[in-house]
């Protein structure tokens, strides 16, 4: 696997020009907040998400206050991660694994130390997530329940946790149309199951109440208190991974669906904006095709823009309907290392305790799908994560944690 993934890499950074490129399925934000799921809305929604997809769309035409959230929150993230590193030093939580607060190298990615990037994890909606929930989930899941301490105004020039918590309050809104589609397409797709898995799944939702645990909307804007955010700087001189990823390695998100702004790229020698970042940096997708190659996932040509990736969750709740796709963050041909990058994820999740589990009847090898496409070579199989259900979310997140952390 080793020499495997290091030829991948070589691939990658030496012949990065004849990479595939490909442009993300577009949907106007216009349409996507309209009450009525149109068809050619939901075959957008079936082209980026379904079996033969890269699991990511963007909306394009979004409210400009948004964009205007996502310019102050990232100009901050960048200050953050600029600080001496003893100011940082007090804004880790090593009792919580480094994933409250700042983080920069602490974490292991395949054994090795991260320090491609430096992260702010806090909830992306509550200063007080669990505040209605019992001691014993708390202590169960103590890094997803915490508060980081938050810098002052004095330090960065603006209030951070305000900042972060608008701007991931705003991309949480417009993911709940993402998935109220997105529960309107599973609906046509579940009408094209074998006539047995239909009968199960049609018994199982006879009754409201149980139609509604099949909502991937109502699971996680109804019943989910629990949406991590990630405010993330990507320094300049990152050096190489030998998986490929030289900024962010090779992951499927564990979310129902993850929302990300469009990252800033700073010239770092003159701390300038660039608008065009380096040949080949940026979002790369594996897809799910045997001896298929990666492919650079080309941005909107219209601004602003959000983009949504369907994660793991979504994949399992779905019956492997919605399919996760591995993807990673590539520096590309930056042979100064000048240029740095700065972004923001939310993750849409289902709620700590939520029991994780395909549709009744709906049988686990439909989850995990064709094991020739398991891309063992990039991520830990979902299949190796998920050996039995149901299983509280956050106990799967956990897993799925400790494997891609193995060595």
């Amino acid at each position: 696997i080793e020499i495997l993934s290091l030829f991948f890499l070589l691939t990658l950074v030496l012949v990065g020009a004849q990479d595939e490129e490909c442009s993300v399925i577009e949907i106007e934000y216009e349409e996507l907040i309209k009450s009525e799921s149109s068809e050619s809305l939901l075959a957008k929604i079936g082209e980026a998400y379904g079996s033969d997809g890269l699991g990511i769309l963007a909306v394009t035409g979004i409210p400009r206050e948004i964009e205007s959230h996502r310019v102050e929150l990232l100009g901050l993230g960048r200050k953050l991660a600029l600080l001496p590193a003893s100011s940082l030093e007090k804004y880790e939580r090593p009792e919580h694994n480094y994933v409250v607060g700042w983080s920069r190298g602490r974490e292991k990615f395949r054994g090795v130390e991260d320090v491609a990037k430096g992260s702010w994890y806090a909830n992306g909606l509550y200063a007080e997530p669990a505040q209605n929930e019992s001691d014993t989930l708390k202590a169960k899941y103590p890094a997803s329940t915490a508060e980081p301490l938050w810098p002052t105004s004095d330090e960065l020039g603006a209030d951070l946790e305000s900042s972060f918590r608008q701007l991931g309050s705003s991309l949480y809104q417009v993911s709940r149309h993402v998935l109220r589609h997105c529960d309107a397409w599973l609906a046509n797709a579940r009408s094209l199951l074998p006539w047995h898995l239909k009968l199960r799944i049609h018994l199982a939702t006879l009754f409201q109440k149980k139609r509604k645990l099949f909502s991937l909307e109502h699971i996680t804007h109804e019943l989910s208190r629990l949406h991590v955010a990630r405010l993330l700087h990507y320094f300049p001189d990152a050096p190489l991974n030998t998986d490929g990823g030289d900024w962010c390695g090779w992951h499927n998100d564990n979310s129902v669906l993850t929302a990300l702004v469009p990252a800033v790229f700073i010239n770092d020698s003159t701390g300038l904006a660039i608008k065009k970042p380096p040949p080949g940096s940026g979002l790369y997708v594996q897809p799910r095709a045997p001896n298929a190659q990666p492919i650079h996932v080309l941005p909107p040509s219209v601004s602003p823009y959000l983009l949504f990736q369907i994660g793991e969750a979504a994949q399992i709740l779905s019956g492997g309907l919605l399919r996760a796709t591995p993807h990673a963050v590539m520096r590309g041909d930056d042979p100064q290392n000048t240029v740095s990058r700065d972004t923001f994820a939310l993750f849409v999740e289902p709620h700590w305790d939520f029991p994780l589990a395909p549709p009744p009847g709906v049988p686990l090898t439909r989850v995990y799908g064709n094991k020739k496409n398991d891309n063992q070579n990039l991520i830990p199989p979902l299949r190796s994560r998920l050996t039995k259900v149901p299983v509280d979310f956050a106990q799967f997140l956990a897993d799925s944690v400790t494997e891609y952390y193995k060595p």
